[in-house]
């Protein structure tokens, strides 16, 4: 250890990467417990080594820094909210939301907003989570935030399954999948991807992409969250006994967090159903899972509706996703106060340049070659034009997350004839 200590820098680079041993080793050669940051690290890394004790680390710290405090009590959040404590986990990231704000910091304030609808998902306030996450999704856009991209995408994917919405939770993980990151978010990108094909009924493309994640995975609850949607992909294709191997390896790494351990037991809740329904075993497991909140249990009555119905034939009452149309209703209104409507969600425009723009000329106009969309909308059809359009219609495939939402053929764009479409003046 050189003269000024640890290298803080350092550690957190081995927690991104999933290392917590090695960040713990690191910073127990130069104890500074007087030290928020160092506290900070400390409490992160012992968390995700199973020791509960890590959030009264982070906890202290946040009550003793000053500068960058919102960074901490993001922390803080993050963590609580992994302890299945939501209301707190809320308080703490609306605190570090109201540093972010006052420090103007773009991406902390997209953290907390990224955290804040974690919370609400996790509290079944889907209407809330989906608006936070769109929140999130325009900053990041707007601010070319690219780092964070894969997070914010991954929670859409997320929220999207939750509402049964998988046409959409399929493009939002493809789009985070497809992302550059470190290790942590590719796994948590490929976790989602894997999770968003078993749901829609493709447990075998779903299975592929959660093993790569499992291998991203290093250690503690990292790999335990990994597991655990590995083990339901499994029991999706019927391989009970790599199922079970997986959730019960998954179980001794999730004291730490409640969500991946409220999946696991959903799956062993199955594997009780269909070995034995008679013996009340499948109750009690999914009573404990719904004792730790309604996400993710009610996604999985997407993946493994016979068991829902038992319960529910049980007397017990489920949350649970209902599978949603395709295609909603897409709505423009086009007044002083430009809104966009995907069914009954009200999606933000910030960020999306003209996607509004030629989203109205297709509906007005109809199908149009590109050279006529492109001098409608920039009075240009010269070099480079086309590639803007692209962009453009990029774009609104985002907005709306479906890839087939504008159609190129030939040299011909046209908005998807299978969706309704609606515009109103």
């Amino acid at each position: 250890m050189g003269p000024e200590g640890v290298d803080l820098e350092a550690v957190r680079l081995y927690l991104q990467a999933g290392r917590y041993m090695e960040a713990e080793a690191a910073l127990d050669l130069d104890p500074r417990p007087a030290d928020p940051e160092w506290l900070r690290l400390k409490g992160w890394a012992r968390w995700h080594l199973g020791d509960e004790r890590g959030l009264q680390m982070v906890e202290r710290a946040a009550r003793m820094v000053r500068q960058g405090a919102g960074w901490v009590w993001q922390d803080l959040g993050a963590l609580l909210f992994r302890a299945g404590r939501w209301q707190e986990a809320e308080e703490a990231l609306k605190r570090a939301l109201d540093h972010f704000l006052a420090e103007d910091d773009h991406l902390g304030r997209a953290w907390a907003l990224h955290g804040l609808g974690v919370a609400a998902l996790h509290r079944g306030r889907l209407g809330l989570a989906l608006r936070r996450a769109e929140e999130a999704w325009a900053l990041v856009r707007v601010k070319a935030l690219g780092s964070f991209r894969g997070r914010v995408l991954t929670l859409l994917s997320s929220v999207h399954r939750a509402r049964g919405e998988l046409r959409e939770a399929l493009f939002r993980a493809r789009q985070a999948a497809e992302g550059k990151g470190d290790a942590d978010d590719r796994a948590v990108a490929l976790r989602s991807l894997g999770t968003a094909f078993r749901l829609a009924g493709r447990p075998a493309l779903g299975k592929a992409r959660l093993e790569e994640a499992l291998k991203l995975s290093a250690e503690g609850a990292r790999r335990g969250a990994a597991l655990a949607e590995l083990s339901a992909c499994y029991l999706a294709l019927g391989w009970k006994r790599e199922a079970r191997r997986a959730a019960g390896e998954a179980l001794g790494l999730l004291d730490t967090h409640a969500p991946a351990r409220s999946r696991v037991l959903v799956v062993l809740a199955e594997l009780a159903r269909r070995e034995s329904p008679e013996d009340g075993g499948a109750l009690a497991l999914l009573e404990e899972a719904l004792a730790i909140g309604p996400y993710p249990l009610m996604e999985e009555a997407l993946g493994f509706p016979e068991l829902f119905a038992f319960a529910e034939r049980s007397g017990l009452r489920l949350p649970k996703a209902r599978r949603a149309p395709d295609k909603p209703k897409v709505v423009l209104e086009d007044g002083p106060e430009r809104r966009l409507w995907v069914g009954r969600r009200s999606v933000p425009l910030e960020g999306s340049g003209r996607a509004f723009d030629l989203l109205a000329l297709l509906l007005r106009e109809g199908p149009l070659h590109w050279r006529e969309a492109a001098l409608r909308l920039w009075g240009e059809d010269g070099p480079g034009v086309r590639e803007r359009l692209h962009m453009t219609a990029s774009r609104v495939r985002d907005l709306l997350g479906d890839r087939e939402a504008v159609r190129w053929k030939g040299e011909v764009l046209s908005l998807d004839s299978e969706r309704r479409w609606d515009l109103r003046h």
